[in-house]
């Protein structure tokens, strides 16, 4: 019964992880994700959180420069 939920958990962190790898590549760019993996050996657990704050810099700043766009 244990087991089965620390086996549980793990499944669902591990898929968790991995979703955020993909939607943060996909916010900034697998190359840059790529880059942020290069250097990533010393806090490889940031990497995501790091890699999604630039994503969504990136956003609210292009949504921004289509707000100005429209004014």
């Amino acid at each position: 019964m244990l087991r089965k939920l620390i086996d549980r958990i793990n499944y669902h962190s591990f898929m968790f992880v991995g979703t955020t790898y993909v939607a943060a590549a996909s916010l900034i760019g697998f190359e840059t994700l790529a880059v942020l993996l290069g250097y990533a050996t010393i806090w490889p657990v940031g990497v995501p959180l790091i890699a999604v704050g630039i994503g969504l810099y990136a956003l609210l700043k292009r949504r921004r420069q289509d707000d100005e766009d429209v004014q």
